[in-house]
């Protein structure tokens, strides 16, 4: 992603059908989870932990990749409606198992990032908590949107087994990632 944000604002509310929720889906998440390293950056710098600063050494490497999944979701979509126009039955199947599984992709990394987040949570100074927080709620809207792309998706697979398999998958990472929210503010209390 090396769009400015104002950029992508604007080509998000033009009359086009990318970027849309898929893209901002990873954007949100990935500013979230700059605000869980941002915590554990601050914490580890007024006192070093080894398990803080392993915490911040894997939150950094996941760092990008939810955003990365932007640009991913465009392609596919983009494939999408390309097979779609061109009338090819087969490379549209396969564009829309792609579609799907994008957005599959960037939940699951959404849950690294939130379980990332509430372990961060009680090992970063109390000044900066509430940015762990603030990033474990946008993660889990960028999990949540994406699995609305899901949703949206999967009535374009022709397999019920493709269908049935991703809404497995869809059901499961929403279950998880809810669950990880609610340990994260149950413990902010």
């Amino acid at each position: 992603w090396t769009q400015r944000l104002a950029d992508f604002r604007a080509a998000t509310a033009a009359q086009k059908p990318t970027p849309g929720w898929g893209g901002a889906a990873g954007i949100t998440a990935d500013i979230g989870l700059a605000l869980v390293v941002k915590g554990l950056r601050i914490s580890e710098a007024h006192a070093s932990d080894p398990a803080r600063l392993e915490l911040m050494q894997a939150a950094e490497a996941l760092l990008g990749r939810p955003g990365a999944f932007a640009n991913d979701d465009m392609q596919a979509f983009g494939d999408y409606l390309s097979a779609t126009r061109d009338g090819q039955p087969g490379y549209k199947q396969a564009a829309a198992r792609q579609a799907c599984a994008v957005p599959l992709a960037l939940a699951h990394c959404c849950i690294q990032a939130l379980d990332l987040a509430v372990t961060a949570w009680p090992c970063v100074a109390a000044n900066v908590q509430s940015d762990v927080q603030a990033g474990a709620v946008l993660i889990h809207a960028g999990l949540s949107a994406a699995l609305i792309n899901v949703d949206a998706d999967m009535a374009s697979l022709n397999e019920t087994s493709t269908r049935e398999q991703a809404g497995v998958a869809r059901q499961r990472l929403q279950s998880e990632g809810d669950g990880l929210l609610r340990r994260l503010v149950g413990s902010g209390r």
